[in-house]
């Protein structure tokens, strides 16, 4: 067993396989994938500054990004089990991201309460997003680790592209929802949506094992690898989202008072800029997080090493919580590289049978840490804890958290390329 918890039930024979009534195009899960982080590009843009202008505060500005990540959390590892159960991945994939479309045409009715609430149904189904994910590591003779990495591509462009739409709406002053530019930022969010289902209805499936009476288990008993790795992850996630949430209400409660660099701009036409800069480096990076993934030293390393990045630049905007720094330090394309190598990680780790619930395990592991996160960031501001303090737990926090994958970096062998068959 290698140091983060290999594989070591036995192989189990092959089985009959369900008949896929559309051949699998990973091109289209791209694509579908892109429209769908676009609708999140806009609602990272859009959220935070939306519940400050409805009265929200900042407790509810900081969970809007947070708290929903609860119903994500359990519903990626729902939508894994589901998967795994029935064999299927298109079907539920399609049917979530549609019925995303209905709650996105009410925004504008909403307060400041009842969007929260309306955005963690909206979490709950977005968590599906899961199962493309999945589908990326699953096809024999494909690079499982290429494929993320373009996954990461079309989820930063798709976050571009987003922001790109919206920004037309967000440079007045005092957006507010409940506005012309709310509706049409609202029918925006279900347009992207709504062609994303149809895109995923035409990407097919790949053909799988046909759901058992009994599923293979799947515990920390018989893998603890992944669940140590959900640990980890989960905590690095924690420290990445008290800083990640507190730096919109900081933009805008004084950072953002002199624009954008000097330029005049409200606080969410800067932080739709913001989004799109990281976006774009993120496009940059995608590829070559693919590469870091692909090999097992690589890619334990890379966990513990950009934890220790995190801790840095938390580090820094404590340190020096000018613009400049914070701008640069939300830029930086390091969630781009720890993702990938996790999920990665999480594939390597388990057999076909129970690839849905390992990856719905690790990304529910990142969700919840960002509920976490959220939540104690709101906390620390409502309390009126300063900024910098705000960054040195975040910094404090990683670093800490960095010594979680340590194990990992003892030994390097894995599940044999039998148990592992898709690389």
């Amino acid at each position: 067993m290698g140091p983060m918890g290999s594989v070591t039930e036995p192989m189990r024979p092959p089985v009959a396989t369900a008949p896929s009534s559309r051949p699998f195009s990973f091109s289209r899960l791209f694509g579908g994938t892109w429209l769908t982080y676009t609708s999140f590009g806009i609602l990272l843009a859009v959220l935070p500054i939306a519940e400050l202008s409805e009265g929200g505060g900042p407790i509810l500005a900081t969970l809007v990004l947070g708290a929903p990540l609860l119903a994500q959390t359990l519903s990626s590892w729902g939508w894994g089990w589901l998967a795994d159960r029935t064999g299927g991945r298109r079907g539920p994939l399609v049917l979530a991201t549609a019925l995303q479309l209905p709650l996105f045409l009410t925004f504008p009715l909403l307060g400041a309460l009842t969007l929260f609430l309306v955005r963690i149904v909206q979490s709950a189904l977005f968590g599906s997003i899961v199962l493309a994910t999945t589908q990326a590591t699953e096809e024999r003779d494909a690079v499982a680790a290429f494929r993320l990495g373009r996954l990461q591509l079309a989820q930063n462009g798709g976050m571009l592209l987003g922001v790109g739409a919206a920004f037309p709406l967000l440079v007045e002053t005092g957006f507010h929802l409940r506005s012309t530019a709310g509706w049409e930022l609202s029918v925006l969010l279900a347009l992207f949506t709504g062609i994303a289902a149809v895109v995923f209805s035409l990407a097919g499936d790949i053909p799988r094992s046909r759901s058992a009476s009994k599923m293979a288990p799947f515990s920390p008993r018989s893998h603890p690898g992944v669940f140590r790795l959900a640990g980890a992850t989960a905590a690095v996630s924690t420290f990445r989202y008290v800083a990640v949430a507190a730096i919109p209400v900081y933009l805008a409660a004084s950072l953002g008072n002199r624009g954008f660099f000097g330029v005049p701009a409200n606080t969410t036409a800067q932080l739709a800029v913001w989004v799109a800069c990281s976006s774009t480096l993120n496009i940059a990076a995608s590829p070559f997080s693919g590469q870091w993934a692909d090999s097992v030293r690589s890619r334990r390393r890379g966990l513990f090493v950009f934890s220790l990045v995190y801790a840095a630049i938390w580090g820094a905007i404590a340190a020096s919580p000018t613009y400049l720094v914070v701008f640069a330090v939300w830029i930086l394309p390091v969630a781009v590289f720890f993702t990938v190598a996790s999920v990665r990680e999480a594939s390597y780790l388990s057999q076909g049978a129970e690839r849905g619930r390992a990856v719905g395990l690790v990304t529910a592991a990142f969700n919840l840490g960002g509920l976490t996160g959220g939540a104690l960031a709101g906390v620390l501001l409502a309390y009126a804890v300063s900024i910098p303090t705000v960054f040195v737990i975040a910094a404090a926090g990683s670093l800490a958290s960095a010594f979680l994958f340590v194990p990992g970096l003892r030994r390097t062998d894995g599940p044999t390329p039998m148990a592992d068959p898709v690389r």
